[in-house]
């Protein structure tokens, strides 16, 4: 993982300081020294962290032989090969091409056309002097942040948000809206971020800036492919683990050591079961978070708390998977002290908690020497996808008997609560659409801001900003892609929307120096999942079974036949019940802003806080309320007082 940032004039004049700022504020864990670039335009500044073994022969910005391109580039290939054939190139030196070095030969090839040919995770950008057009380009992951300003006569970006708000000439004014959003987890897919004068390059994004336009494109998006035929189930579970086998394969690529995040679910016990077995007998880490020693875990019907049952069966079937067990305690919960975050990162968190149950993992990581973190997060939309494709399938053809018997067969293998909640889901949908449109006009009169799960939004920021609307708005996308209830729609809904996470991530990285990196969310992963009849997903009520079957060769059974769910950051009342006076003393600092104020319900959540029981069973039906709403706002409400006290 490396980082970069540039300011290209277009038509105003390069500001004095502008290389320095962008280097001091390029600063992290684990990156070289500057490389500052000048040209008539403008500058760029790169800084060089080692992910993978070549990156030892970078020598960033890349610039082409006439001159005229200047490329910066942070991010793998997993596709050099095909590329360097493509391309015709070959070291001269018979040392190894880094990946900055294949790109920029790639865009003075095809130009804007090359982002569509690189399969990787990167976040990309290219000045072009020939016509004065800068691209920025960004893969379709949530593991890399790409954001830029466009002010009057210049264009400036960068990886993370500090680089630019270290420039005087891009205004600090956060963005009301994208507040909001994350409040109320709704983000929408367009180019907004925290800052009103900055943008997102979004999944799978490329931007076009000259002296006279902006325009933005998506190279790829999630929609169903053409359907894959084979003679049978075994040759669609080859070919599945021939395509995930690839994907985990081009993430071994790495400089220092193999590091995994191992769990009780297929999918990230399948990444480090897969790494374990092409690297036998060398050794790959495995990183497992268990809760605080005798801490009451708060878990639901469908839920386990401790993974280590099951990662120890994992240990057993791969004996050279060396797992060590994370407790989540700190000696001071992130959760009241986020200001290195903010520095580092200037953003805030979706999920501040569940980010301080994380952290220890990524710290360990970092410690072992590793720059890169695997971890299986989007299996749960491409080989671990539940069964709503098919039900879908079934259902809008008309096989009603099919249908009644994956439901009884359902019945039989998923946990009742989430069989419950399935079949409630899925009578709505037999229900006819006129039937379906009234309810939702009903529901579409409850109030979000006073549901059980309260947001804390002050009442006048809510009629202000119009937030009634916009939630409907965002409630409809959600209603879309649960209707249409297939991978494609789901995958469209989550990457697309992919801000915040990507954001987090790119926060997360500037605090520990660990990138992460998901097989899952590899191009040809998704694409081959998209091209899958319905059934491989669902058959005779076996739920996620494509991912049960591909993977059996390699998980013990206590994995393959575990149905219920890990439960995340289950000793939090445990963790931060000791910190309550010091949650107070937080709040009440939020009283004094009056940008916290604004936006948020301050009184109310101190009403919440006193109310926070001593007896953790006493939280058993609120913990969302403390856990995730409360935390989140005192975690928004931190941020914005910080950008009130001066973002120095």
């Amino acid at each position: 993982m490396s980082a970069f940032a540039g300011f290209v004039s277009l038509g105003a004049d390069l500001p004095p300081g502008t290389p320095e700022r962008l280097s001091k504020a390029l600063e992290g864990k684990g990156l070289g020294k500057a490389v500052v670039r000048r040209f008539d335009q403008g500058v760029f500044v790169f800084r060089q962290r080692l992910l993978s073994p070549e990156d030892r022969y970078e020598q960033q910005p890349c610039v082409g032989a006439d001159g005229q391109i200047l490329s910066m580039f942070d991010g793998r290939l997993d596709n050099r090969s095909e590329l360097l054939d493509a391309l015709g190139l070959h070291s001269p030196s018979h040392l190894p091409l880094p990946d900055g070095e294949i790109v920029r030969a790639a865009y003075e090839r095809w130009e804007e056309e090359a982002v569509p040919r690189l399969l990787g995770e990167f976040a990309w950008a290219v000045w072009n002097a020939r016509d004065g057009r800068l691209m920025l380009a960004r893969d379709l992951s949530q593991n890399r942040a790409l954001f830029f300003s466009n002010g009057d006569g210049f264009t400036a970006f960068s990886t993370g948000y500090r680089p630019l708000l270290a420039l005087p000439q891009i205004p600090r004014d956060v963005d009301d809206l994208a507040i909001a959003d994350l409040l109320l987890t709704s983000p929408d897919a367009s180019g907004r971020s925290f800052y009103k004068a900055i943008s997102w390059v979004g999944a799978a994004e490329r931007v076009i800036v000259t002296a006279s336009s902006l325009r933005r494109d998506r190279f790829w998006e999630p929609a169903p492919r053409p359907m894959l035929r084979l003679p049978s189930d075994a040759d669609y579970w080859d070919a599945a683990r021939g395509v995930f086998e690839e994907a985990v394969a081009c993430r071994l690529r790495v400089a220092g050591p193999v590091v995994c995040s191992v769990s009780g679910g297929l999918d990230s016990s399948a990444v480090a079961a897969t790494a374990a077995r092409r690297l036998a007998p060398g050794i790959v880490h495995g990183l497992c978070i268990v809760p605080v020693a005798g801490a009451y875990l708060s878990v639901r019907a469908h839920e386990y708390a401790d993974e280590r049952p099951f990662v120890a069966a994992l240990a057993v079937q791969h004996p050279n998977l060396q797992v060590e067990y994370l407790e989540s305690a700190e000696v001071r919960p992130f959760e009241l002290d986020p200001r290195q975050l903010f520095l580092a990162a200037g953003a805030p968190l979706r999920a501040p908690s569940n980010a301080a149950w994380f952290l220890p993992m990524l710290h360990r990581a970092a410690d072992l020497g590793a720059t890169t973190l695997l971890r299986g997060d989007l299996g749960n939309l491409t080989f671990s996808a539940e069964g709503f494709t098919q039900l879908s399938a079934l259902r809008q053809g008309g096989a009603w008997l099919t249908l009644a018997r994956e439901f009884a067969a359902l019945r039989r293998t998923l946990p009742s609560s989430s069989w419950r909640a399935l079949a409630r889901y899925q009578t709505l949908e037999m229900l006819p659409d006129r039937v379906r449109a009234e309810l939702r006009r009903i529901r579409r009169h409850r109030n979000p801001f006073r549901s059980p799960n309260p947001v804390f939004i002050n009442p006048d920021f809510v009629q202000d900003a119009g937030l009634d609307e916009r939630n409907r708005h965002h409630g409809v996308a959600r209603r879309d892609f649960w209707t249409a209830n297939g991978v494609a729609s789901l995958l469209r809904y989550v990457l697309l929307r992919s801000r915040m996470q990507g954001e987090s991530s790119a926060a997360l990285r500037s605090m520990t120096g660990v990138t992460s990196s998901d097989p899952f969310s590899d191009r040809r992963v998704i694409d081959f999942c998209l091209s899958l009849p319905p059934d491989q997903f669902l058959r005779n009520g076996e739920w996620r079974r494509l991912a049960r079957r591909a993977f059996a060769d390699r998980l013990p059974t206590e994995i393959i036949e575990n149905r219920k769910r890990g439960a995340q950051n289950t000793d939090w009342h445990t963790r931060l019940a000791p910190y309550r006076p010091n949650l107070a003393e937080e709040l009440e600092r939020l009283s004094g802003s009056a940008l916290a104020t604004r936006i948020l319900d301050v009184p109310r959540m101190k009403r919440i806080l006193a109310g926070w029981p001593d007896d953790p069973r006493a939280v058993e039906g609120d913990g969302q309320v403390y856990r995730v709403s409360l935390l989140r706002a005192l975690h928004v409400g931190q941020y914005l007082s910080w950008i009130d006290g001066g973002n120095r």
